[in-house]
């Protein structure tokens, strides 16, 4: 299960030109699924990032992280269900092994609209009420399973500072990060061109400022990690 953990440690110990370095940070990305895969990346890291959608499929999700990675079930049924089968956290106890800390939530997948379109400012209206639900679960989480969150030792005084602190806004992609996963560019060099060729041969036009506010909102949340 520590096998990610140990070939990274490998890796850094071997690779002479990161001696100046104090440590190497590793971004394993993993599916939804709670597969061995996942379980295995969980126990290598320190701090977790929970991209969501503000929908109630992300909420259950959210809810499924908390029972099965740290063993916390939102009702005594569920709960004395879980007691006698052998869990992945109490395998994880009973071996000692480190979970990581929530470090962050991102809603992935919002719209921003104008006042002429319509359409309010901000968050979509559709998307607002399920949006308030995920941060009211989590941020009950928190009052009452503090030592499962990452905080530089700043720790929030009320809801509004804890959102700020804990969730983040990335705005959709859309044609710019298919570029960018299809090319292997890093969005941060996207502006370098207005056009790109795809594997197909095909032309995608990318003025820079279409997706301008995704690389913003990209930049604000590295600065919180």
């Amino acid at each position: 299960m520590t096998a990610i953990d140990r070939l990274c440690t490998h890796e850094f110990s071997i690779d002479k030109s990161k001696s100046k370095y104090k440590k190497m940070v590793v971004f394993i990305d993993c599916n939804p699924s709670f597969s061995i895969y996942t379980q295995m990346a969980l126990v290598s890291t320190d701090r977790l990032v929970i991209p969501v959608m503000a929908d109630f499929s992300s909420l259950e999700g959210i809810k499924g992280i908390f029972m099965l990675l740290y063993g916390l079930y939102p009702s005594v049924a569920l709960q004395q269900y879980a007691n006698p089968i052998l869990t992945f956290s109490k395998q994880a106890e009973s071996f000692n092994l480190t979970l990581p800390l929530i470090s962050q939530f991102i809603f992935n997948s919002f719209t921003k609209y104008d006042g002429k379109s319509q359409k309010s400012d901000g968050i979509a209206t559709a998307y607002s009420s399920v949006r308030k639900e995920i941060i009211d679960f989590c941020y009950k989480q928190f009052r009452e399973q503090p030592h499962l969150f990452f905080s530089d030792n700043n720790i929030p005084t009320n809801r509004d500072k804890w959102t700020n602190e804990f969730f983040s806004d990335v705005k959709d992609f859309h044609s710019a990060g298919k570029v960018s996963s299809s090319l292997g560019i890093p969005m941060f060099k996207l502006p370098a061109q207005s056009a790109y060729t795809m594997p197909d041969g095909k032309q995608v036009q990318l003025p820079a400022n279409r997706y301008q506010k995704a690389l913003d909102n990209i930049s604000d949340f590295v600065n919180k990690l």
